[in-house]
């Protein structure tokens, strides 16, 4: 294919991409709305009372809400998260057992304005690690896999908050 055929379609795509309906997620939109990064700034989350749930608020509300960008609560963010464990692997004959730390979250966003649940869902993180005979080092592997799956979970409900106002 001749360079100039290729150049020549590389700009009719560029020019029939906004006619498709495509838009960037975070990109900011016509006059008359406000951008997605503004909707999410606008979303308050209440304290948590569980270890589990103040990871996420603390993740969800570094992701939401970077430094200088907060907003007057529009929505309320709450959300139930429930933690288990379980062994994965268990051998008899060494210390060493494989256990999987599950974080599951229901979540709804409430419009503040009139009270009522505007999105709700629920969502998880499913995270393994290694148990030792070391005191000190299971208890550290039991806090990293609680602060990664906090972190998937929050990334997750922010993307799924992000896709919810880009399309209301």
């Amino acid at each position: 294919m001749p360079g100039w055929l290729r150049g020549l379609i590389c700009i009719a795509v560029v020019l029939l991409l906004p006619a498709c309906g495509f838009r960037p997620l975070y990109g900011t939109p016509g006059p008359d709305s406000s951008s997605v990064s503004a909707k999410l700034a606008a979303v308050s989350i209440p304290e948590q009372s569980t270890r589990a749930g103040q990871l996420i608020r603390n993740a969800m509300l570094s992701a939401i809400s970077p430094a200088g960008t907060a907003a007057p609560a529009a929505y309320r963010f709450d959300m139930t998260p429930k933690s288990s464990e379980q062994n994965s692997v268990e051998a008899r004959n060494t210390d060493v057992l494989r256990l999987s730390y599950r974080l599951n979250v229901g979540f709804d966003l409430v419009d503040i304005s009139t009270g009522k649940s505007v999105y709700s869902g629920k969502t998880f993180s499913y995270v393994s690690y290694d148990r030792t005979g070391t005191p000190f080092a299971n208890q550290q592997a039991r806090v990293n896999a609680e602060e990664r799956a906090a972190q998937d979970v929050a990334l997750d409900l922010r993307t799924r908050l992000a896709a919810y106002f880009a399309n209301h």
